[in-house]
């Protein structure tokens, strides 16, 4: 039996299990399973990583307060209190079973959509967790080549991930849940260019997985505690790429790379500003209805991704960020 979980603090706020108004727009409940000994993976951004000093309540700059899981279910049995659930998981022995109990309490008093992000299982696991009740499966590679993944999550932090595990991982969820399904991660920001990011999207792109964009937000006491996060012109350009390849509106011969490595898009301009007018591009990417508010910036911003929809200056101030309007 689960006896306690870290829900992200808008979450505790939603909830009622922790003091404060929680964020405008709020619609999700983000649980992590929680593990006394922490987390066998050592990803080098990450405060859970078993190589990390941060405080364990945080995750990315969101403090996930431990509090009770019949706490949780409680809340979540109030009609109306949330739209979705997600779920985030460390790396232990148990954790899958753990899942499977966590989802299985939840759907005793919810029908809402449920998430989980996790690492690579098998499939027979990936199997329980979907007849169990879990409607979206995220496996984050978070790092868009090779090389960085393997320096931030796989043999150069010896951490128990793999690119190809991951790769493979993320097909074999396909044929479990379904094109349409099964998300994964980018972190940008950790070294990456341009160029190595757009690869990353139009190889999900191809691969028909959806991606969710992240900033690099540093953390205190982690590996990566000194480097900066990304430039905002840089993570404009990203998400409109992404925006676009998951609206079917531009393919890689639309794209180049100036002298500098700045990515350039050969669209119609009728065509790019109506696909971007709604600021669509610019909002929390993920499964649907995510809005994650302020998970790697702050309420004054910069706003990397908008938890909510954006007003027409807001809009014009993206598209000016990116460099496609002066």
């Amino acid at each position: 039996m689960i006896e306690y979980v870290r829900v992200s603090l808008g979450t505790g706020m939603v909830l009622g299990l922790e003091e404060g108004n929680p964020p405008e727009h709020f619609t999700t409940a983000f649980i992590m399973t929680y593990n006394e000994e922490g987390c066998d993976a050592n990803c080098a951004f990450c405060p859970q990583a078993s190589g990390s000093v941060s405080d364990p309540k945080l995750l990315s700059r969101i403090g996930w307060p431990k509090v009770s899981f019949n706490d949780v279910v409680k809340g979540i049995s109030v009609p109306g209190s949330v739209r979705r659930i997600c779920i985030q998981t460390l790396n232990y022995p148990d954790v899958v079973t753990d899942v499977q109990d966590i989802v299985a309490t939840i759907r005793e008093v919810s029908n809402a959509p449920i998430s989980v992000c996790i690492h690579p299982i098998d499939s027979k696991e990936m199997q329980i967790l979907k007849e169990v009740g879990i409607n979206n499966i995220g496996i984050a590679i978070d790092a868009c080549t090779q090389s960085l993944f393997e320096n931030i999550k796989g043999k150069g932090r010896d951490g128990p991930y793999t690119w190809s595990g991951h790769i493979e991982a993320i097909g074999q969820a396909q044929s479990i849940f379904g094109v349409g399904n099964v998300t994964t991660h980018l972190i940008v920001g950790l070294g990456e260019s341009e160029k190595q990011a757009a690869e990353f999207l139009m190889q999900m792109k191809e691969m028909q997985v959806r991606v969710a964009l992240f900033a690099f937000t540093s953390i205190k006491g982690t590996s990566l505690e000194k480097i900066p996060q990304p430039e905002l012109a840089v993570y404009r350009r990203i998400q409109i790429l992404r925006h676009l390849l998951s609206g079917n509106k531009i393919t890689r011969k639309q794209i180049s790379f100036d002298v500098h490595g700045k990515l350039e898009f050969h669209v119609d301009t009728n065509i790019l500003r109506e696909s971007l007018s709604s600021g669509s591009a610019f909002r929390v990417t993920g499964c649907t209805g995510c809005n994650r508010p302020y998970y790697n910036e702050r309420p004054r911003g910069p706003m990397y991704n908008y938890p909510r929809p954006l007003e027409e200056e807001e809009i014009d101030n993206a598209l000016i960020e990116a460099g496609l309007v002066n």
